[in-house]
């Protein structure tokens, strides 16, 4: 099993925007779509992971569905730093996931 961790929990503060840049819409799409669809169409790619944050779950949930990404599997929570986020998400893996899997770690922000 080959899976995508995508680190998509930052803030985006330099943005200068009420919501995190991953969810900022550009063409009708917000940007963590545009990831997300990468490695949906990747044949190499069996299932996803994304690391956010918590009041943002359901968002990316509801993106996922609403633009066809059906090998979103988990969605968790980021930890103050990157790394700390790349673990949450590598611990989750290590729980649901054979010992042989692949984790590929991509930051989505």
């Amino acid at each position: 099993m080959t899976v995508a961790l995508l680190t998509a929990s930052g803030t985006g503060t330099r943005m200068g925007q009420d919501i995190p840049k991953q969810f900022l819409h550009v063409k009708d799409k917000p940007v963590i779509i545009y990831t997300l669809e990468r490695f949906q169409n990747n044949p190499q790619i069996d299932a996803i992971l994304v690391v956010t944050l918590p009041n943002w779950f359901e968002f990316i949930w509801a993106y996922a569905k609403q633009f066809g990404i059906t090998k979103l599997k988990w969605v968790v929570a980021g930890g103050e730093t990157g790394q700390e986020s790349i673990f949450n998400g590598l611990t989750t893996l290590k729980e649901e996931c054979p010992k042989d899997t692949i984790v590929m770690v991509h930051d989505g922000n």
